[in-house]
């Protein structure tokens, strides 16, 4: 049994790297070092802030609700909201649910539920349904990545949020990283800075990513020693998702060759140091009003509105002015 290197009590945690071993008290003690170290690094917060944490019932997000909320009773300047995207599927997100309601009801922390079915009229099972039904290319993540980004920044922004907070992890960060390298899709790495916004559009909120620098077997103990850890439940579209590969893999090299994840990280950020220097040529053109909706979009019409369009559940008044955008462009 391996031993904590300041107290001398049974470990719980070993740095591979440093070779450091702690107890549940001084792991902890490392954990919120690290991740407050991480929020002053980057500037995430100002001492005055409503921060709207995405919380999906998982591990993950349930300790960055559990870290946030904790870390607020020290900052009187913060207001914290917990907000959960119900995308509708079946068999998952009903369980999350449940775990996302006993941590908030436990904290005391104010919250928002915002489901597919509310905003857009349908869940994500049926969404994927009509897809296929209608022949569209689309794979499931594809439909839920978008809609739920776009809910996301719509209701913080109206839940008055002046950042949004995601629990996105090294490991998550890094594995999106590697995902955009092989689809060449530079814009996107851009996002995947530790900070994100406004300066693009009015209508975004700022999103910051506390666990930026923290490792998911950090995160996953964090979670298990504070009685976070959910019943894992996994969701039934993630077969159809290239990250899964992906993140076996960098596992993998990181069991071989300790450090290769945050050397992936300190590559991404040299690479988003170069790529904001040619922001223009990259982004290609100022980010726009979907003249549908309203929200910020890289286009005159977003990404989630066009999904809607081509599934057919938009209103006629709206599916008039994409395709009067649509027509314009043919010409």
């Amino acid at each position: 049994m391996v031993n904590c290197s300041i107290c001398g009590r049974p470990a719980v945690y070993v740095n591979r790297i440093s070779g450091q071993a702690y107890c549940k008290k001084h792991f902890l003690e490392y954990f919120d070092k690290k991740v407050r170290r991480t929020i002053r690094k980057y500037k995430m917060f100002s001492s005055r802030e409503h921060i709207v944490v995405a919380v999906s019932g998982g591990k993950d997000s349930l300790s960055l609700l559990h870290y946030l909320y904790n870390l607020s009773k020290r900052v009187p300047g913060w207001k914290i909201t917990a907000l959960l995207i119900d995308e509708g599927i079946g068999g998952y997100r009903d369980i999350t649910k449940k775990d996302f309601l006993r941590v908030v009801n436990e904290l005391g922390v104010n919250y928002k539920i915002a489901s597919f079915k509310e905003y857009l009229g349908y869940t994500l099972d049926e969404i994927v349904r009509i897809g296929r039904e209608k022949g569209l290319p689309y794979l499931p993540c594809s439909y839920c990545g978008v809609f739920r980004r776009y809910l996301l920044n719509k209701v913080a922004r109206d839940l008055g949020g002046t950042v949004l907070a995601t629990a996105h992890n090294l490991d998550d960060v890094i594995q999106t990283y590697v995902m955009n390298i092989i689809n060449n899709s530079w814009d996107k790495i851009l996002r995947l800075a530790p900070v994100t916004g406004p300066l693009d559009h009015p209508k975004f909120v700022r999103r910051a990513k506390p666990f930026y620098e923290i490792l998911e077997k950090e995160t996953t103990l964090y979670s298990i020693l504070n009685n976070l850890y959910p019943k894992f439940v996994e969701c039934p579209y993630a077969r159809f998702n290239i990250r899964w590969m992906i993140r076996r893999q960098l596992n993998e090299l990181e069991e071989k060759y300790p450090g290769t994840k945050y050397s992936l990280l300190r590559s991404l950020l040299r690479i988003i140091s170069i790529l904001s220097k040619h922001r223009d040529e990259i982004i290609q053109g100022e980010i726009k009003t979907c003249k549908v909706c309203g929200e910020p979009s890289a286009h005159e019409i977003c990404r989630a509105c066009l999904y809607r369009y081509e599934l057919g559940i938009m209103r006629e008044d709206e599916r008039k002015i994409v395709e009067e955008v649509l027509g314009k462009k043919k010409k």
